[in-house]
């Protein structure tokens, strides 16, 4: 069954992750209490409603209690966001992830109880840094200390090979956790790493390991941007 994700605050933010989510499969309903974004959206194919996040009825009447997750980001209003997470908690929302506009604001969300909070602009900064701090070209998620997650393009080196035969751990101490590959249409399908998966260019390797390990492979392994 599709999980069912109901998202409060229609912005740029919340309008590209009820995109993604749909690719995923999920059911998502986009809520907003601005009517004529509600509108838009709708004729963009979004499944809408207009409400105001902060009328405790008008969230139970959009079914936040039966959602697998409810996503809080609203705007510029840290009040507003507060407000709709206390309600969400009270309402026993089985997961509330909320987005966070600074620090504090995170704090605030958390000490409220909710289950996962996000910094976008402050992610988004240090996962560009780790690019800029070593000239990579594969996007970095910082794991623990200097592990890090990391998506590779597969090179020329590794085009024809199966992973058993490129031997990543025993030449790169780096791990492999999955695999993508363009699909028709412009699409992506993920595939398990298995030992006799047969690589090819532009599949895309998520591997994780240390930074200076996962820097070696890249430069030796990866396709150039």
């Amino acid at each position: 069954m599709a999980q069912r994700i109901i998202i409060l605050g229609a912005g740029r933010f919340g309008s590209h992750l009820a995109s993604r989510l749909s690719e995923f499969g999920c059911e998502v309903l986009l809520a907003d209490k601005d009517a004529a974004r509600v509108e838009d959206l709708s004729q963009d194919g979004f499944h809408t409603v207009e409400l105001d996040a902060e009328d405790e009825s008008a969230l139970k009447e959009a079914g936040v209690q039966e959602a697998d997750a409810v996503v809080v980001c609203i705007g510029e209003n840290m009040q507003g966001s507060i407000l709709t997470t206390l309600l969400l908690k009270d309402l026993r929302v089985k997961r509330v992830v909320c987005r966070a506009l600074d620090a504090r604001h995170a704090t605030v969300l958390e000490k409220l109880g909710a289950d996962l909070v996000v910094l976008p602009t402050r992610d988004m900064a240090y996962r560009l840094a780790e690019r800029l701090r070593d000239n990579t070209g594969s996007d970095r998620i910082p794991l623990s200390g200097d592990y890090q997650l990391a998506h590779v393009r597969v090179g020329p080196p590794l085009h024809g090979k199966t992973l058993a035969e490129a031997r990543l751990r025993e030449e790169y101490r780096i791990n492999v956790v999955l695999l993508t590959r363009p699909g028709p249409n412009q699409t992506t399908r993920s595939v398990e790493p298995k030992p006799d998966l047969r690589l090819a260019l532009h599949d895309v390797l998520m591997v994780a390991g240390l930074r200076e390990n996962i820097n070696r492979f890249e430069q030796e392994c990866a396709l150039p941007e």
